[in-house]
């Protein structure tokens, strides 16, 4: 048996805990105390495209998927020929180039030698945060876990408010994806096989989502529920939701003192629900504006556009890095519209697809009397995380952020929904 072959079964033990310790290196970076083991992310990411290279078939549906996905990056190394900054505009790139294809790579290999195996990747990941948190909560530390960030929510030992939450929101899928595949195993016992242990997860990080008071987060974890409710049908609980939305819009017009707390809630006593982002997204779509068709260079600022001091924005060696609060008024900035139309090509090309596959599935899915939105298949669970995720992007501007915790498990989503196929069962 070759050391390096599919059947070696220390092969298949290390692709198994590959992608859970890659999201672990990744979250590593929402606490300062853990952001060392983030130097794990380069070393799987290399080990896995030498994997992938030499036990995944290079068919050619595997390598359109990887064109379509490499053009991107691509085209950010190719800014760096007319970059203000060209030294930084290579060396993201060239990291970019890694995360992309070592991403792709470690997914290709988790669907192949385990076809059958959900979202429960995210889970690890996902219950070090809680325990980070309960820590901070439980006991009092550190001394800014409520007045750090923005100063406006529980962020524990993190360093924003927003990237705890962000944390919180792009791992929920995989409690949420557990509990429907335990719950598609006992169709009799929908609700009783929900287990206790994974009800305390989902009801945890609920409530540490809405103590972040991250409006962002928020906001794309009801789109997420939302867009999961109307793909899996439950007309239902969406007609309750509804109504639950009108009684709350009746109340906040017809109720002063009830108006007034709403308004301190979703304005974060700063007088305008938005002005919080508009000090960022104005700036922004000026410096787009330069930024153009081709873009001013991967990771690079417009230098003569600024934000207030207390936005984020910062000098680095001499360059100006401006928070810019939108990832697509960042990605034109940077790349231009070449850029974003590369960067969104794979979720086009998805949605191509998906609108193909839906229709399948649906008639599946009539024909079984599959009718319960917890026994759904879990590509319904990606596509809900996905638009969750997109949503999201539109007050951070991490598509840009190559070194955020955002965007590479938005391209671990992105790319197990290209595998739509695969994903029917587990």
């Amino acid at each position: 048996m070759k050391i390096l072959s599919a059947e070696n079964p220390y092969i298949q033990v290390f692709i198994k805990y590959s992608l859970p310790f890659l999201v672990i290196g990744f979250l590593s970076r929402t606490f300062p105390i853990t952001n060392p083991v983030y130097f794990i992310v380069p070393v799987l990411l290399t080990i896995n495209i030498l994997l992938a290279f030499i036990l995944i078939p290079r068919t050619d549906k595997t390598l359109t998927y990887l064109f379509i996905i490499l053009l991107f990056p691509a085209y950010c190394l190719i800014t760096s020929i007319w970059s203000l900054y060209p030294i930084i505009t290579l060396q993201r790139s060239l990291y970019l180039l890694l995360l992309y294809t070592g991403i792709f790579s470690s997914v290709l290999l988790y669907k192949k030698f385990f076809p059958n195996k959900g979202l429960g990747f995210l889970i690890p990941a996902n219950i070090i945060i809680l325990i980070l948190s309960s820590l901070s909560l439980i006991f009092g530390v550190p001394a800014d876990r409520w007045t750090g960030g923005n100063g406006l929510g529980f962020m524990g030992f993190a360093g924003h408010q927003n990237i705890l939450a962000a944390a919180i929101l792009f791992t929920i899928p995989g409690i949420v994806a557990k509990g429907a595949e335990q719950s598609a195993k006992s169709p009799v016992f929908r609700i009783s096989s929900y287990s206790a242990f994974g009800g305390l997860l989902l009801s945890f990080n609920l409530l540490l989502l809405i103590i972040t008071y991250s409006r962002a987060s928020l906001f794309a974890f009801v789109i997420g529920v939302i867009t999961y409710l109307l793909i899996t049908r439950s007309k239902k609980i969406l007609a309750t939701l509804l109504t639950g939305f009108t009684l709350i819009f009746v109340l906040y017009l017809t109720i002063s003192p009830f108006k007034n707390s709403i308004d301190t809630v979703l304005n974060k006593n700063s007088g305008n629900i938005l002005v919080r982002r508009t000090v960022l997204w104005e700036p922004s779509l000026e410096a787009a504006k330069q930024g153009s068709i081709f873009g001013l260079g991967y990771g690079v600022s417009a230098p003569d556009i600024k934000t207030p001091i207390k936005t984020g924005s910062h000098y680095e060696d001499g360059r100006y890095v401006r928070e810019k609060g939108n990832s697509v008024l960042a990605m034109i900035e940077e790349t231009g519209l070449i850029g974003l139309m590369f960067f969104l090509l794979p979720v086009f090309w998805f949605l191509r697809k998906f609108s193909i596959l839906n229709f399948q599935f649906s008639i599946q899915e009539k024909l079984k009397n599959n009718y319960s939105f917890l026994t759904c298949p879990p590509w319904r669970i990606l596509n809900s995380s996905l638009a969750a995720m997109l949503l999201h992007a539109q007050f951070e501007a991490w598509w840009v952020g190559v070194g955020s915790i955002a965007l590479p498990l938005y391209l671990i989503i992105l790319f197990l929904t290209l595998f739509t196929e695969n994903l029917t069962s587990g």
